[in-house]
């Protein structure tokens, strides 16, 4: 296993091409051939899911996980950490995994600890850079670490150097504020969530959640009042 783990190491440092792609395959990930790999320091990761048109962007470090799912389209960028403690890949039967749904996005700088699992829906975005997403703690109660997993529901924004922890779950078509900290709780109700820890402020709406497309293209001038189409 250990020869493996250099093998596919060896490989994701190379650059994105379609030859690199078949290689990851050989070493045991499934990534499709049209998908863009570039190139990551991916260490102890047991397996890869890269689907159609899905981007894996520069200088990220994977460490420790059991798996990392990107469904057809979806975008992780640059320099982020993604990692786990490896006893979850142990013992946790979805531990150490993180998955992105349809188009969902992670932009960069980002900080992730996919100990308890982490899952971000459909058309969903971790935005801005410096969240923190942090799955695993100390239960006081038992003297015992712990992870619970952590949900961005689908068509969701988490705004810059937001804080979300293990159990925390914020509901689908919502907005976590820039600098929020979104705890563990029952059921939510949709809106903007705000504030530390987090709490239901407004309902919102807008074009956004009903986009069909991973990036928004649109650049909107506040000076003149004019939208421009497919700028950015």
């Amino acid at each position: 296993m250990a020869l493996l783990d250099i093998a596919t190491t060896a490989v994701w440092l190379l650059p994105a091409s379609r030859a690199k792609n078949a290689l990851l395959r050989k070493v045991g990930h499934d990534v499709s051939p049209s998908a863009r790999a570039a190139t990551n320091l991916v260490l102890r990761v047991r397996r890869f899911t890269v689907g159609d048109g899905a981007l894996v962007g520069r200088f990220n470090l994977f460490k420790d996980l059991s798996a990392v799912e990107l469904a057809p389209g979806s975008r992780i960028g640059r320099m982020n950490l993604i990692s786990a403690h490896p006893v979850y890949a142990r013992h946790y039967p979805d531990g150490a995994r993180l998955s992105l749904g349809d188009k969902a996005k992670i932009t960069s700088r980002h900080s992730v600890d996919c100990s308890g699992g982490v899952t971000v829906g459909a058309l969903a975005s971790v935005a801005g850079r410096q969240t923190l997403i942090l799955t695993h703690s100390v239960d006081l109660a038992r003297d015992a670490q712990v992870a619970h997993p952590v949900v961005v529901g689908e068509r969701s924004f988490v705004g810059a150097r937001c804080l979300l922890l293990g159990g925390a779950s914020l509901p689908e078509r919502s907005v976590l504020a820039a600098g929020s900290v979104l705890t563990r709780s029952g059921k939510r109700d949709r809106g903007v969530w705000a504030g530390a820890p987090a709490t239901w402020r407004a309902p919102k709406d807008g074009l956004w959640f009903d986009r069909e497309e991973t990036s928004t293209h649109r650049l909107y001038v506040p000076a003149t009042g004019e939208t421009h189409e497919g700028v950015i």
